[in-house]
């Protein structure tokens, strides 16, 4: 599990005290301005889970429960905590921004609340307000060091060191057949019928170099799955070609030429299109998993 994957899973299973926590650490991390509001006995925070004194922002947490049962209702809990906030805030330092933190769960917020914001701005004389969502609180995390991050996460780095140079490895896979690619995905089954000269001395090469293949192998048994299938598939390729004399190199391609007096050879030239494109559908679907794990 990649890092990103972490910080959503972490996100998804938080509650509100538990993403406020996250949330204050990350900022404390980000902003070493940033000062976490300890609530006191039966006082509590005052409307204030976080601040920027210099700046005068101000940021509040709320859980994802309290905000979507009732559009009325949740826009009448933002601005009664926000005049919470601003009675016994604003003699101590004055308020120029305003921040709805939210554990959104990566599904955005309701419009509704970013409308009473804008009001709440407008009223006060407020120099920005806005809601701070979940992807807001990946941004500022993902800007930290690596070491901040994994700390964060409670990743260790040695872990991610690996997984770095596992992606690594993946992508020169990649890389080592990056023109074949384009020229498979744009032909699709028609390759079966022109099948570029250049793919077709890529894979004789590619596979003679059985060692080179293995070098890069995924330690990740998944994707390892799928860098043999997208071997196979191309071996499967190369295999058409070769083993059928209908074949015929034109240059720049091999072109299946079956004789004009079969009496069967539209349907052969098109059991020859199918099978390849069954070929490069399989290769495209282990393509994509392989790609996005390697970014």
């Amino acid at each position: 599990m990649n890092l990103r994957d972490k910080f959503k899973l972490k996100v998804l299973q938080s509650n509100g005290t538990q993403y406020e926590m996250f949330f204050n650490e990350v900022m404390k991390n980000a902003c070493h301005e940033f000062q976490s509001v300890k609530p006191h006995g039966n006082i509590g925070d005052r409307g204030n889970d976080g601040w920027i004194q210099r700046t005068g922002a101000y940021f509040q947490v709320y859980a994802p429960e309290e905000l979507f049962k009732n559009t009325e209702a949740a826009k009448k809990k933002v601005k009664s905590d926000f005049i919470t906030l601003k009675a016994y805030w604003e003699q101590i330092s004055p308020i120029r921004s305003f921040f709805y933190v939210v554990n959104d769960k990566f599904q955005g917020v309701s419009p509704h609340i970013s409308l009473v914001l804008e009001e709440i701005k407008s009223e006060n004389n407020l120099e920005k307000t806005g809601v701070f969502s979940t992807s807001n609180l990946e941004s500022v995390l993902f800007r930290l060091p690596q070491e901040s991050i994994c700390s964060l996460l409670g990743v260790s780095q040695p872990q991610v060191d690996q997984l770095y140079d596992d992606r690594k490895k993946v992508r020169e896979f990649l890389d080592s057949m990056a023109s074949v690619f384009d020229e498979l995905f744009n032909l699709g089954r028609e390759a079966g019928y022109f099948f570029p000269v250049n793919v077709f001395t890529f894979i004789s090469e590619w596979t003679d170099s059985d060692w080179q293949f293995r070098r890069l192998l995924s330690s990740n048994e998944n994707i390892q799955d799928h860098q043999v299938n997208m071997r196979s598939q191309l071996i499967k390729m190369h295999n058409q070609v070769r083993n059928d004399n209908y074949y015929e190199y034109i240059g720049r391609s091999f072109k299946y030429k079956p004789p004009y007096d079969l009496d069967n050879r539209n349907e052969l030239i098109k059991s020859k299109k199918d099978s390849m494109g069954k070929f490069i559908n399989k290769f495209a679907e282990s393509y994509v998993v392989v790609s996005d794990y390697s970014t």
